[in-house]
């Protein structure tokens, strides 16, 4: 028996583990059949007879077949139907042996077709002898089944609530029946007495006006059973949806709300105050009653609020003490756990919890006017830092707002020390303090307690007594941090650990804010920019004390991952070295892109580049990084020295198809008004000639306009000459005016006053053509030639301007040579040749052209002129084809 009970209570235990099972269900799983030497059931049977011979069974019979010794036994069989359990109970002498009993059932009380029983048998003194549960019936579809609800109807009769049952019965008689109504897990009832006839009849319960109003409930009811005599049905049927208000034939409370009230504005609550909804139906003197708990059952205080009421609705204000839930130490939320209106003192309403407080803490509330002692310990915090001596302090305070009589107090030490003192009176705010000083202190326990005879009454006696624990704190010991050498772009990991004695919680650091930190463990993820050698200090702290480890970290430096040491690594780096990396003996130089001086970050776009002497600029251009790189250390830049006369030279500086750039040259000179260009890769400024005169050296005079596909611009502000269409460049400052012709054409076509360099693509929101014309040819059969470009590029560029204009010829001069010199101009490049890109040219001067073609003047000559030009059209388009076939042939190849 002792082991079936562990075993069960195992099971119990362990299986809500597995999943959530009813008790119902569990039983349902095991059998508790029993059986013992004093008797045995040997059969059993079930069958149903018609004991009233009106041809339909009525009885249902349990036949028993048993083996036992004499004796006087209790046999009970528990029929489980739907409508409840049915319970027999047979008390029967037996002789030892075989012997036969049965169990009857009224089948009337049935509801069901197959049933399940169980058997116990108890002897005299009701210890239980046998035991066998889950026995199934046979299946019984036809008996006498006494009575059956056809239907079920509600409605509201004045302020009555009406049920009418249709009962079918087989019947005759007066029965006892009860009819009951469940709603928000309550329940009501309406009793009769009714005849019953074997036939379908009507019964009807009523519900009179205060049962309903007692509810109240808005909503629906349920018809959960019907009992009628000694036979229980339960039902599923819902009436129609009343309120408990439409009935009422007295008053009534309902709705109900709380809130502190602090009446002398002191920021705590002086009462709890419960807001009562009053429907009053007669003038009068009513009073509410209130009991209000805690939640767990613990009584808060019952109120009565006595008022004269007005017909209609009326808020009644109750009231409860702040002082007595602070004096409890009650907390909410609190429940009204009883409403009662009384009229007189006829109790004509009552609600069961109708209300539930919003959470209150009992310190919310006023205190009661009585002496609280505290008592407190502070400890001086050598012991902290490793000192074994120390000072106690003890104070002992009336923190309650009336006097102390008869004060005892008590300090106490584990360490045998013992302090005892008495006041005859403490005043309200008042403390006394004792100071004791300790020595050569190893750890131990101090207790300060006021009152320990408890012969104050106070208001709050649980802050009467304070315990200090005293340890000796005893430094930690961090484990040596060993030295690192790694490469730059590796992680350094470092795991600091450490002892301490007093267990206490440790706090680890390094004094070097590129590590991060997870708890103990320190990373650091190092860059580019890192290489070198670094002297750290790892530290251990309990807060108070702490230890240290010095360590050396070497961070190789990797050439070949970032040669400038910027942090990007080269193979994704478009900006080589920074402004110290460019060759210059006298510029302050100083780069930005974009108007950043941000030069490590990654690019690949079209930027502006400046190139600045001391915020001043010096060099600008538009710059595609997409494809190219800017290395500053291939840069130099310099700057006239003593010189009466500005310079610039810039060289290095390697920029895209069509892209130019502006530099900018100091007006040293204010006499001079011209620049003399050199545009093409020099080592010093001394290469430019001082007449302007040798190859890729050209004047401009400096009046904005557009010279030789260069313009210069003087800015005041600055006092620096603005030169733009440059790609490699030396300038030197030069007195020039340009020629007439020159100066006529240039005022036909001004230079565009634009900021920044012409060439390489800027980005903006619309394009602006900027053409740029050669100076026109000398006058030849009555016209005179240029050529013009669009130095931006635009896709749809803005109007042309004229390339050939009527001129005037000059008298001729004796000729010299047979016939005129003619030069052709051809630009060779891919794709088709446009008239743009070949224009005829004509010069008197043999020298200062190249690829000439020589022929014969006069009107004949002019033919052979046309056929020579032709063809070399012809040669020209025929080697763009070859030079274009066999540049992209490798690449078609792949």
């Amino acid at each position: 028996m002792k082991r079936g009970v562990v075993f069960a209570a195992i099971l119990l235990f362990l299986l809500p583990l597995a999943h959530a099972i009813s008790i119902k269900e569990l039983i349902s799983r095991y059998s508790f059949s029993k059986s013992s030497a004093q008797i045995n059931i040997t059969r059993y049977d079930d069958y149903m007879i018609d004991k009233n011979e009106d041809g339909i069974n009525d009885t249902m019979i349990i036949e028993l077949e048993t083996d036992n010794q004499d004796g006087n036994y209790i046999f009970v069989v528990n029929l489980a139907d739907k409508g409840g359990i049915l319970i027999n109970e047979t008390n029967k002498t037996l002789n030892a042996g075989t012997n036969k009993l049965n169990i009857t059932f009224d089948a009337i009380f049935l509801t069901q077709s197959q049933f399940n029983y169980s058997i116990r048998v108890y002897n005299s003194t009701y210890s239980l002898k046998y035991r066998k549960d889950n026995i199934i019936t046979q299946n019984y579809p036809n008996y006498e089944k006494g009575f059956r609800i056809a239907s079920i109807a509600d409605y509201k009769e004045d302020k009555t609530l009406k049920i009418i049952i249709a009962l079918n019965s087989t019947l005759n008689g007066t029965f006892e029946t009860v009819l009951f109504l469940s709603y928000n897990n309550s329940f009501i009832f309406a009793k009769s007495s009714h005849i019953i006839a074997n036939q379908l009849q009507n019964l009807s319960f009523y519900f009179n006006n205060e049962t309903i109003k007692q509810t109240h409930h808005i909503g629906n009811f349920n018809v959960s059973s019907f009992r009628i005599g000694k036979k229980s049905i339960k039902t599923d049927f819902t009436t129609l949806p009343y309120n408990f208000k439409d009935f009422a034939a007295s008053s009534y409370i309902h709705e109900f709300v709380d809130n502190g009230a602090d009446f002398d504005s002191d920021g705590k609550f002086d009462a709890l105050r419960i807001k009562t909804s009053a429907e009053i139906l007669k003038d009068g003197i009513y009073t509410i009653k209130l009991g209000l708990y805690d939640i767990f059952g613990n009584m808060v205080e019952t109120k009565n609020a006595s008022v004269f009421l007005t017909g209609g609705n009326n808020l009644v204000l109750v009231d409860f003490n702040g002082s007595k839930i602070y004096d409890k130490k009650l907390n909410g939320p609190f429940i009204v756990k009883y409403a009662q209106l009384f009229e007189s003192s006829t109790l004509i309403d009552h609600i069961k919890s109708p209300h539930a407080t919003a959470v209150y803490n009992f310190n919310d509330f006023d205190s009661p006017n009585l002496p609280d002692l505290t008592a407190n310990i502070s400890v001086s915090d050598n012991h902290l830092y490793g000192q074994p001596n120390i000072t106690v302090n003890a104070t002992f305070k009336n923190a309650g707002n009336k006097h102390a009589f008869n004060i005892f107090i008590d300090i106490i030490g584990n360490n045998s020390f013992y302090m005892s003192n008495s006041s005859n009176l403490l005043h309200s705010g008042s403390e006394i303090i004792y100071q004791i000083t300790f020595v050569n202190i190893s750890d131990f326990e101090i207790s300060a307690i006021a009152d320990l005879q408890n012969f104050v009454e106070e208001s709050n006696e649980s802050n009467n007594a304070y315990r200090a624990i005293i340890k000796l704190n005893k430094r930690p010991v961090l484990s040596a941090v060993h030295n690192i050498s790694i490469n730059e772009t590796d992680e350094i990991m470092l795991n600091l650990s450490a002892s301490d004695q007093n267990s206490d919680s440790l706090t680890y650091s390094i004094n070097l804010s590129k590590f991060s930190k997870e708890l103990n463990i320190f990373r650091w993820r190092t860059t580019t920019t890192d290489s070198g050698n670094y002297t750290l200090a790892a530290s251990v702290s309990d807060g108070y004390l702490n230890d240290i480890s010095i360590f050396k970290i070497v961070v190789l430096d990797v050439p070949e991952k970032d040669s400038d040491n910027d942090g990007i690594n080269d193979s994704i780096d478009r900006v080589i070295g920074d402004e110290r990396s460019v060759n210059t003996t006298n510029i302050n130089v100083t780069v930005s892109l974009n108007n950043s001086k941000n030069l490590t970050k990654i690019l690949n776009q079209t930027v502006n580049v400046k190139f600045m002497d001391n915020n001043l600029t010096i060099a600008e251009f538009d710059f595609d990084f997409s494809n190219n790189k800017l290395n500053m250390s291939n840069i130099t830049i310099n700057k006239q020295t003593a010189n009466s006369t500005g310079s610039l030279l810039v060289r290095g500086i390697r920029l895209s198809e069509g892209a130019t750039k502006a530099l900018y040259v100091d007006k040293v000179n204010p006499a001079f008004n011209g620049v003399c260009i050199k545009d093409v890769e020099i080592s010093s400024i001394n290469e430019i000639s001082g007449s302007c005169s040798l190859d890729n050296e050209y004047a401009v005079e400096c009046d904005g306009t557009l010279q030789t596909s260069y313009a210069c611009a003087y800015n005041s502000t600055v006092n620096k000459f603005k030169i733009e269409g440059l790609r490699n460049s030396g300038i030197v400052q030069i007195s020039y005016l340009k020629p007439a012709s020159a100066q006529s054409a240039s005022s036909q076509q001004p230079a565009s006053p634009s900021s920044s360099s012409s060439g390489g693509g800027g980005g903006g929101v619309a394009c602006i053509s900027s053409w740029q014309c050669r100076e026109w040819s000398k006058c030849a059969r009555g016209l005179r030639l240029r050529a013009c470009s669009d130095s931006n590029q635009c896709a749809f560029p803005s109007k042309k301007p004229v390339e050939q204009e009527q001129c005037t010829d000059a008298p001729k001069e004796k000729e010299t040579l047979i016939g005129s010199i003619v030069k052709a101009i051809v630009p060779i490049g891919f794709g088709k040749i446009s008239n743009d890109e070949v224009k005829p040219m004509y010069s008197d001067n043999l020298g200062s052209i190249t690829g000439q073609v020589a022929g014969f003047s006069g009107e004949a000559n002019q033919t052979g002129v046309r056929i020579l030009l032709a063809l070399l059209t012809v040669l020209v388009i025929v080697g763009a084809y070859i030079t274009t076939k066999y540049k992209l042939l490798p690449k078609i190849l792949k």
